[in-house]
């Protein structure tokens, strides 16, 4: 072997002793330096991944603690609501408002000023009552969103709004349940919690736009973008957009095609649901999962109750159809519907016009079950049409419901039922209902007043107005049909009982109707609701107002005395509450669109005194 090719072992061996100690001591320091570097920054690393996951356990816990106490505070408003409802039924039932005992008289005082302020009706708004309570939802968001929020990283305030978006998702879909708890424990059926539906939704939409693009403008001034491709911001990026969409589509699909408006509503909830549950999807290190599990089941529950029914009720089912004039059409079904009363609603499965829809209509009569719809688009012409082509036709049918609150007739000296057009459909169920209850020796009375623009409109509730008018309670009744446009019929009648135009034209204009003066109307139950009418407004002049004996195409109709013009509704409403005395009750049950029942709950506030007959206002105002 060479003296270049000595291993290092023998170079070592000719260096002296002193050098390689020294050399030695160098690289075991320098190695144990670089040891204790890198075992100090892997325990401060484990430190700060230890602090940050201590941190977001921390911010979890008491977003956990403030979404639970947002819900307790939702939990009393509602519970307000409840309390309130008992405590009037009982002192009904009890007759606390009939008695003149001073110890009632403060419970009776404090109950009639409240309601004299919150049943007036209010711009925006159904009532005062609705207005505070939208404004009582609306602070304790407000109150929520900021409370002990740590604002020295601005993800902590993200993360609070994506839990109140959840909270609040939850909220939406426990009022849009058509089988609410709140039907039984309060006077608020599904479709008088719809507008508080609507607003619940959008503040949901609002949480989820502040939540996401907090959340983005963070990571991307730190130049993680990265973060936004992983998975579960992904599918809180598809959820977002699935609830702006949603929300988006409830402002303007819904008044040009509240069918499709539907569907989409219902697909999108479906994708809303899964990507909360892909966003956040465990149970362990993120309780928001428990919510999308509440939300699901409690949509499925109420899908699954709602198909049992139509499959239980379509069992021998069928309806005959038949077409009304000027668009009317009345359904008359085989089988009665369990605990259905006049006045309430149900929703209608007719395969034959829609395989895969069902629409909400007023119930009419019960026995045997009767529905009288109004024509407009979709379904209702599509049904329409088929009556025409096949007059008594018989179709397969389904219905699933009742629903609706509504005070009990019954428990009223008088009252009075006031309607536009074809929102008759629920003030004649609801008189022939309580004819149908009414002992022999009852001393109950019924104001019933109708407006009705067109005579052919008549004959759609020809059997119920002879049997106001025929009935053993009959001079009980005080029937005021009011016609706010004449024209010349083609059915057969005595042209002297009508005052002659002063022009040539088929047709008398009574003035301008709420028609004429916009598209806006209210359905009772929806678009296709068979309680959709418009009204004239009572507040106008009323020159051309005379006592005329009309003709229907009835002939057991021909002597029916019809009024023409507009009505006075709130003279009307004043006169039958002034007529009562201080121990009696007055319930004032109205239905129509935004123009008859704002006048009806003003009208009816200013009859509310401390000193004068209890006064109840029921107004059937159902839109989407």
């Amino acid at each position: 072997m060479s003296s270049t090719s000595m291993t290092s072992t023998q170079i070592s061996e000719t260096v002296p002793a002193t050098i390689s100690s020294a050399i030695s001591s160098t690289i075991s320091s320098t190695i144990s330096s670089a040891v204790s570097a890198s075992a100090s920054a892997s325990a401060a690393a484990e430190a700060a991944e230890a602090a940050s996951d201590a941190w977001l356990k921390t911010r979890q816990k008491l977003n956990t603690e403030v979404l639970t106490q947002y819900a307790a505070a939702l939990s009393a408003l509602i519970g307000v609501f409840i309390i309130a409802h008992w405590l009037h039924f009982i002192s009904v039932q009890l007759g606390w408002d009939r008695l003149r005992n001073p110890l009632f008289f403060p419970f009776i005082a404090l109950t009639r000023t409240s309601r004299r302020l919150l049943v007036r009706s209010l711009p925006g708004f159904t009532s005062v009552g609705h207005a505070i309570l939208v404004l009582g939802y609306v602070g304790l968001n407000a109150l929520f969103s900021f409370y002990r929020v740590d604002y020295s990283q601005p993800t902590n305030l993200a993360a609070r709004f994506g839990w109140m978006a959840t909270g609040n998702l939850v909220f939406v879909v426990f009022l849009a349940l058509k089988n609410t708890p709140l039907a039984i424990l309060t006077a608020y059926s599904y479709e008088r919690l719809n507008v508080l539906h609507q607003i619940a939704g959008y503040a949901t939409a609002i949480y989820m736009i502040i939540h996401g693009s907090i959340y983005s403008a963070y990571f991307i001034g730190a130049g993680r973008i990265s973060v936004l491709r992983e998975d579960v911001v992904t599918a809180g990026i598809i959820l977002g957009f699935a609830m702006f969409t949603s929300v988006l589509a409830g402002m303007i699909l819904r008044r040009f095609n509240y069918e499709l408006f539907y569907i989409v509503h219902v697909i999108l909830f479906i994708l809303i649901a899964v990507t909360l549950g892909l966003h956040r999807p465990s149970f362990e290190e993120d309780q928001t999962l428990y919510a999308t599990v509440i939300m699901a089941a409690l949509w499925f529950a109420d899908r699954l109750i709602r198909f049992c029914r139509l499959v239980y009720n379509s069992v021998n089912n069928e309806a005959n159809v038949y077409a009304l004039p000027n668009g009317g059409t009345r359904i008359v079904l085989k089988k009665p519907l369990s605990r259905a009363r006049p006045g309430k609603h149900c929703y209608v499965w007719l395969p034959k016009i829609r395989a895969f829809e069902t629409h909400p209509f007023t119930i009419v009569s019960s026995d045997p079950m009767e529905l009288v719809i109004n024509t407009y688009s979709g379904f209702t012409r599509d049904l329409h049409r088929h009556a025409m082509q096949n007059p008594g036709a018989s179709l397969k049918v389904s219905v699933e419901g009742p629903y609706g609150t509504m005070p009990d007739p019954m428990n009223f000296d008088k009252v009075v039922f006031v309607a536009g057009g074809s929102g008759a459909t629920f003030t004649f169920g609801l008189a022939a209902d309580m004819l149908q209850r009414m002992p022999e020796n009852s001393r109950q009375r019924i104001d019933f007043i109708w407006a009705v623009r067109k005579h052919e409109n008549l004959t759609w509730f020809t059997q119920h107005l002879d049997n106001l008018r025929t009935h053993i309670h009959a001079p009980r009744i005080a029937l005021k049909v009011h016609l706010t446009r004449l024209s010349q019929s083609p059915l057969n009648r005595d042209s002297s009982l009508e005052r002659p135009s002063a022009s040539d034209s088929s047709t008398t204009d009574l003035g301008p109707s709420a028609l004429e003066k916009g598209p806006d109307y209210i359905a009772v139950s929806g678009p296709a609701s068979s309680a959709a009418t418009r009204y004239e407004t009572d507040r106008e002049d009323k020159d051309n107002m005379q006592d005329l004996d009309i003709p229907s195409a009835s002939s057991s109709m021909t002597d029916l005395p019809v009024i023409v013009g507009r009505p006075d509704t709130e003279a009307e409403i004043k006169a039958a509450v002034r007529s009562m005395r201080k121990h009696q009750r007055v319930l004032i049950a109205a239905c129509g669109p935004d123009r008859l029942t704002d006048t009806v709950r003003n009208v009816a506030a200013t009859c509310i005194s401390v000193d004068g007959p209890a006064v109840e206002v029921h107004c059937e105002q159902f839109g989407w």
